[in-house]
């Protein structure tokens, strides 16, 4: 919240601040060694692990709301933000704005831009009613579209959708919205699972003493057990 990038130990001890510009979101690549984070104003900030600055450019014209690696080739980047694109770019060959090897138009701002963990497919979250897959075969064009209700509400954190670590599975908090097309009375939070191939609905979960919408949904390196973060 206090807009800086930074290393802790598990005592909170600050071990070393990488950016403090109102930064808000960040990945980190291990086998690189490096850190690369995104602000309010659209830009993306590489760094190494030293914390020393490699580049900071203006990629997008307006807050950059997710930055990600792909696990992959840690080269490749996707960025989200709420000017309504996403863009893929090769850390290579980054010059400047206009150096994006892809720019995906979306019709709402942008919460969230996932690779899979086979780094093969790029999942997508507005602002409003869709979560969209893409391809490495065609990144510009997308496999498929999910309608879901999950609109923003600016006291409630962004819901992002996530994928599961080992399975096409796309899991993703729903905040019903009366306006959405298959709302029904009385419809629950839940959090639902989709199908990353056909984009149908799996199943849907719901804990009657947690009944917060589920913002952030993550899932333990095996799998198994899935962690929730819900506001009211």
């Amino acid at each position: 919240m206090e807009g800086t990038t930074r290393l802790q130990d598990f005592k909170g001890n600050i071990l070393r601040v990488f950016a403090s510009s109102d930064t808000i979101n960040l990945d980190v690549s291990a086998s690189s060694r490096m850190v690369v984070t995104g602000d309010n104003v659209g830009n993306v900030i590489l760094l190494n692990m030293d914390g020393k600055e490699l580049w900071n450019l203006r990629m997008h014209k307006k807050k950059v709301t997710h930055v990600a690696l792909n696990p992959c080739c840690d080269w490749f980047l996707a960025t989200a933000s709420v000017d309504q694109t996403v863009k893929i770019w090769d850390l290579r060959q980054v010059r400047g704005k206009a150096s994006f090897l892809y720019s995906l138009p979306h019709r709402h701002p942008v919460n969230a831009a996932c690779f899979s963990p086979d780094g093969a497919r790029l999942l997508t979250t507005d602002q409003k009613s869709e979560i969209r897959v893409y391809s490495a075969s065609q990144w510009d064009c997308p496999l498929g579209l999910i309608p879901h209700p999950h609109r923003h509400f600016q006291h409630l954190t962004p819901i992002k959708a996530a994928w599961h670590p080992r399975y096409n599975v796309i899991v993703v908090g729903r905040y019903p919205d009366p306006n959405f097309k298959s709302c029904t009375p009385y419809e629950m939070r839940t959090i639902d699972v989709f199908d990353g191939n056909s984009g149908k609905m799996m199943c849907q979960l719901y804990d009657p003493e947690s009944s917060g919408i589920s913002s952030l949904n993550e899932f333990n390196p095996m799998g198994d057990t899935l962690a929730s973060a819900m506001g009211e």
